[in-house]
């Protein structure tokens, strides 16, 4: 594995594994954002990746879908 690496299914992303602040951290690059996340001993770099991706678009989706909500309300 190269760091950085990708994953097919995550094109718009870039990961890498960071040794910072005495431990192993996965770091995603994409979107224009930044997000990293501690790497567990017991967990593969390509799941620990899909997972840091995964929570960042539900929450993205979560505040898009909130912002939607209230633009509806404020034209009614």
């Amino acid at each position: 594995m190269h760091n950085p690496f990708s994953i097919y299914w995550n094109k718009n992303w870039t990961f890498q594994i960071v040794h910072m602040e005495g431990g192993t951290y996965i770091e995603a690059k994409g979107l224009g954002a930044l997000i990293r996340k501690p790497l567990q001993a017991n967990e593969s770099p390509f799941t620990a990746a899909d997972n840091l991706v995964h929570g960042e678009d539900k929450n993205r989706t979560s505040l898009f879908n909130s912002w939607k909500s209230k633009n509806i309300h404020s034209f009614n």
